[in-house]
């Protein structure tokens, strides 16, 4: 039998590798290995399992955390996508990269990144990400073969910074590029943003987490399996260089924030991070010094042997720490110019090591984090020992603010003949609103979302509009404001608070436009959208041909919707979409079966019917064009799945009723036009339904829901004029 005191020292013995300067010896440099980074978007360290978390199972990402070096505290500098990973690829602060929100910003030049470095190495490198604020126009792909950004919105109404794709998709890029790479060194990058809002976790993470922040996260794990399976598959797992870590947290109410960029606590500044080496060396080593996003830039430039990288004394090797090298004296630092650019409210700073973390704000706060890690406990007042040099080191390291993008002249012209201000933030130097003052209004926005997405437009408006009058800068609040009152039947109002996100996002996000432009579409105005999305165009959006080919497609002009959708397709920017335009002028030309064979185009091109749910009007097609060749079960089929998709869409549903009436079920035809009605209470849905009546030779009936309609929409001139 073992003693207690043998019993004692195997477990010393067991637990070395995890305590500094005792780790074993072995390679420090990897010379030509693989490297695979992986950046979960908007993930909290303390939602994983292996930090303490068991509200949430993530098989893939325990087992890496098994075979890698795991980074108990980990922070980022900026909570905001863009920003945070510009500190990744260049190792440095804001204040250097020169970026300081999502949008208006573009990197600086001349500053080397990861990709340009192992490039000159040799290096292959490829990426594919996971949403729009991650544009590779803006300056952050330099140095990538390939970086995949092109991403099709996959919902309507929701706010442009939203738009995402699902990480599988992702995945499924980036793994077929690694399959031709298997002869060079190649670095890979992965973005993934599901636990990003809104939290919509696919099956069966929706059903199996009652809160669906988990389920995103759970998601997620998925999806880094998939990747981790390709790697092991081809045989290069066990060569790579893995690192897995996040750009920032997320509030989820904490401090009265609910997702992120205003606030700079704990919950929005640590991450998780994980880097396996070669070899699996190390596995399961745990590092407790605290450690920042930017120093992966310094650990995989020193792991490969990169040469011409810049100095960097200020970061730490990864790598290093934890063979058990000395930690640097030095404090981390945040900050954000969120709340000043989007709200007009203080930006922050924070300056915080393994023991203090100090808030710069209008209204300073400093936190003990051994004894209040969740930060609820403010000692400013107090001043504790080491709190005036905190205070002098976050004034030291701000960043001056520099205002967004300015409006050129020329762009300044184009926006104003469509009806647009100047944008406006704020660069006062005066005093300015402490965010924490103000953080309870942004409740309104999501309480607003919630409505619109629930069917509750006049709610959804009261909300948004009690918001934009005590803040008249929340850009996303402008848009969703734009679809209640398209809802509620007032599209000039809704066109006009469209234009507003114009008016106050930078130049360069030309993507609010082209929403413009796509309520233009909605509201039944195709000129107006086909001058809005000429001027995207003009501007350099290739996006653009995708919406000006719908335009001519809505004005009749079927040569100049062929010529916009064929050059959307050439350029590569939503090929589903200008598949599908082409697919409706065959369709239109009469040649259907051409029409239905180009849909099958877009079925494989989008990988199966399960990816095909945000893209509206396909299945609507396919139904308009089996109606038209006489297949009225197959045009049924086809109409329900779009209206299972796209319930707020009307053209499936008039298609469903007029297929029931050729196939002599006229109750059921009179049932889709009352339904419609019921699910889509807008004035274009009483409109459509009392066309669809009389033409369905029901007098009486289209009388009454006439009647109806002018009862909640009196202004409405589609009802007002006759329908």
């Amino acid at each position: 039998m073992k003693t207690p005191r043998l019993l004692a020292l195997l477990v010393v013995a067991l637990t070395l590798p995890a305590c500094p300067g005792r780790r074993p010896e072995g390679p420090r440099t990897f010379p030509g290995a693989p490297v695979v980074l992986v950046c979960v978007d908007t993930l909290r360290s303390d939602r994983l399992p292996f930090y303490g978390y068991a509200g949430v199972e993530t098989p893939a990402l325990t087992a890496l955390r098994n075979d890698a070096v795991l980074f108990e505290r980990a922070y980022s500098h900026v909570p905001l996508t863009f920003p945070a990973h510009a500190s990744i690829f260049t190792g440095t602060l804001p204040g250097a990269h020169g970026l300081l929100d999502n949008a208006g910003y573009r990197l600086a030049a001349g500053l080397p990144t990861l990709a340009e470095i192992l490039k000159k190495e040799g290096y292959a490198t490829g990426a594919a990400v996971s949403s729009v604020v991650l544009q590779g126009t803006s300056g952050i792909s330099r140095g990538f073969d390939l970086w995949d950004d092109a991403i099709e919105p996959e919902k309507a109404g929701l706010p442009m910074n939203r738009v995402q794709r699902s990480g599988l998709r992702s995945a499924a890029i980036l793994n077929t590029w690694i399959d031709t790479q298997k002869a060079s060194p190649f670095l890979a990058f992965l973005h993934v943003y599901e636990p990003h809002s809104p939290y919509e976790p696919p099956e069966p993470f929706r059903s199996r987490y009652a809160q669906p922040y988990d389920g995103e996260v759970a998601a997620s794990d998925a999806v880094v399996g998939a990747l981790i399976d390709r790697l092991k598959a081809l045989g290069l797992y066990d060569k790579s260089l893995v690192v897995f870590l996040s750009d920032h947290g997320e509030g989820l109410g904490e401090h009265g924030e609910n997702e992120h960029g205003v606030f700079l606590y704990r919950e929005s500044l640590q991450v998780p991070l994980l880097v396996k080496l070669p070899g699996n060396a190390l596995a399961g080593t745990t590092v407790s010094s605290p450690v920042q996003i930017s120093d992966v830039f310094a650990t995989v430039v020193e792991a490969v042997g990169a040469k011409g990288a810049p100095a960097r004394p200020e970061l730490a090797n990864l790598v290093a720490l934890a063979y058990g090298a000395q930690a640097p004296e030095r404090r981390i630092y945040a900050e954000t110019f969120y709340p000043r650019i989007r709200f007009g409210w203080s930006e922050l700073a924070a300056v915080l090591d393994g023991k203090w973390h100090y808030v710069d704000a209008p209204k300073p706060e400093f936190f003990d984090l051994e004894k209040d890690p969740g930060g609820t406990k403010n000692l400013a007042a107090e001043k504790p020992g080491p709190f005036r040099s905190f205070v002098v080191e976050a004034k030291k390291r701000r960043t001056p603010f520099q205002a967004p993008s300015a409006v050129d002249p020329e762009h300044a012209k184009k926006l104003a003949s469509l009806g647009y201000l100047s944008m406006t933030t704020s660069g006062s130097s005066g005093a300015l609103a402490d965010p924490k003052d103000e953080i309870a209004s942004l409740t309104r926005l999501k309480e607003g979302l919630g409505y619109l997405q629930s069917g509750r437009p006049a709610e959804a408006a009261a909300a948004l509009k009690e918001l934009l009058e005590r803040n008249p800068r929340v850009i996303d609040a402008w848009e969703l404001l734009a679809q209640a009152l398209v809802q509620l039947g007032r599209p000039d109002d809704a066109l006009a608070a469209m234009k507003r996100t114009v008016e106050l996002s930078p130049p360069e996000k030309t993507n609010y436009i082209l929403a413009v432009a796509n309520l233009c579409l909605q509201i039944g105005r195709p000129d107006e959208a086909l001058a809005q999305a000429n001027v995207a165009r003009e501007l350099g959006d290739p996006s653009a041909d995708e919406v000006i080919a719908r335009a001519e497609l809505a004005r009749g002009n079927l040569s100049g919707a062929e010529v916009a959708a064929k050059r959307a397709l050439s350029g590569g920017r939503m090929p589903k979409r200008a598949l599908l335009v082409l697919a409706r002028i065959q369709g239109l030309r009469g040649d259907l079966a051409g029409a239905l064979a180009r849909t099958d185009e877009v079925r494989a091109l989008a990988g199966g019917d399960e990816e095909l749910g945000g893209l509206p009007g396909f299945h609507y097609l396919r139904g308009d064009l089996f109606a038209r060749m006489n297949r009225p079960a197959d045009a049924e089929k086809e109409f329900l799945a779009e209206i299972q998709v796209f319930p707020q869409g009307l053209d499936a549903r008039v298609g469903l009723a007029v297929t029931y009436a050729s196939m002599d079920r006229r109750p059921d035809a009179i049932r889709v036009v009352l339904e419609m009605v019921r699910d889509v209470p807008r004035p274009d849905s009483y409109a459509t339904g009392v066309r669809a009546l009389r033409i369905l030779q029901e007098p009486a009936a289209a009388a009454r829901l006439r009647a109806e309609g002018l009862a909640r929409f009196p202004r409405d001139p589609r009802l007002a004029g006759g329908a």
